[in-house]
């Protein structure tokens, strides 16, 4: 008595199928893929074509659906060749780990991909030899987002968790250098008062090799114990922050305090700070960056550990009369006695009513509208 045949049937929601001596491209395979009619919708499918020893192609597939489908016809995944009435029938069997089948199906580079990938949180292997393993490809990867991605996928867990923390990280490995600013003026174009030419002669030397419109017409100065910053307080529209961005290399400070790898370097020879008010930079870092410390800390957002200042840097503070923005009237008041002394032993103070320009009128007016 022959025993009944078994009938076919995978339940799955995330199929893995091999197709073997199919000599379709890995392109013509997934549209013919996607024209498929399954149960439920396709969400990634990635399909890769590789040659055997024997030079005969194969091609791998990971299909990934909405939800579980229950597949009871074993040739609904038939591919057909475009030139024949041949069919190549792929082996059917469920992905037990994305992740795996994925990093398996990739593993020539040649393949292609449609929609968007659903990590699944499990994987085939274990041990300390795969942690070291997933580690070593993070460590590998190119850019932030290849990193941040390859943790997600091998370890969602830790991804979602952990997100603040593996995002910073990423961010400080992958550090772009912040883009110097160019000034759109000629240092010739401005007249500034005697107190200042006298503050950068005590800063700086002129840098003979500077062409007009280069963001090096000044060198600091080498062999100073301590940098002596500016406090330069007068009208808008003077030009005030034109003439500070002109200068050469800078970390411009503006509105608000972040001392992160985006927007701050190590690598210049001054800062401008701009708009901040007096009250809120006491608050923060007023005796380091007036005072031109060195080697300070200081924390950023979302950063557990403290970021690096190397300093030694003077600072030009840049402020509008009033008693919100005045550094003058702010030391002024009677709580803020010892500051004011300190303050006066490591800056100088000097007022403008007229602009720092030697323009035109409209030539002002034009340029301050546009930058």
């Amino acid at each position: 008595m022959s025993l009944p045949t078994k009938r076919f049937r995978v339940s799955a929601k995330n199929f893995f199928l091999t197709c073997p001596e199919c000599s379709l491209s890995k392109d013509d395979a997934l549209t013919q893929l996607l024209a498929i009619p399954l149960p439920t919708n396709k969400k990634f499918i990635r399909v890769t074509r590789e040659l055997h020893e024997d030079g005969s192609p194969h091609i791998h597939v990971l299909l990934q659906l909405d939800g579980r489908a229950q597949i009871t016809n074993q040739r609904i995944f038939d591919l057909r060749h475009l030139h024949s009435s041949r069919c190549f029938h792929p082996n059917i069997q469920s992905a037990k780990s994305c992740s795996d089948v994925k990093a398996y199906v990739e593993k020539d580079g040649d393949y292609t991909d449609w929609g968007e990938f659903q990590i699944d949180g499990r994987s085939s292997r274990g041990g300390t030899h795969d942690l070291l393993t997933r580690y070593a490809d993070a460590s590998n990867a190119t850019s932030e987002q290849e990193l941040l991605q390859i943790i997600k996928e091998k370890n969602p867990r830790l991804f979602t968790l952990q997100y603040h923390n593996i995002k910073a990280n990423a961010e400080r490995i992958f550090a772009r250098p912040v883009a110097m600013f160019q000034s759109n003026w000629a240092y010739s174009s401005f007249h500034v008062t005697q107190g200042i030419q006298q503050w950068l002669a005590t800063n700086f030397d002129e840098n003979s090799t500077a062409q007009p419109f280069e963001n090096n017409i000044f060198i600091l100065k080498e062999n100073i114990d301590r940098q002596i910053s500016l406090i330069l307080e007068g009208p808008s529209r003077t030009g005030k922050t034109e003439w500070a961005r002109s200068l050469g290399p800078h970390n411009y400070i503006c509105g608000y305090m972040d001392f992160n790898t985006h927007t701050f370097r190590n690598d210049v020879m001054y800062n401008v700070i701009d708009n901040i008010e007096p009250h809120y930079l006491k608050s923060k870092h007023w005796k380091q960056l007036i005072g031109a410390e060195r080697d300070w800390q200081s924390k950023c957002k979302y950063v557990k550990k403290p970021v690096q200042i190397r300093g030694g840097i003077p600072a030009i503070v840049l402020c509008n009369p009033g008693s919100d923005s005045s550094y003058s009237e702010f030391l002024d008041k009677s709580e803020n006695i010892s500051l004011r002394q300190w303050t006066r032993q490591n800056a100088w103070f000097e007022f403008i009513t007229s602009p720092l320009y030697t323009l035109q009128r409209d030539d002002i007016d034009t340029a301050l509208t546009t930058t």
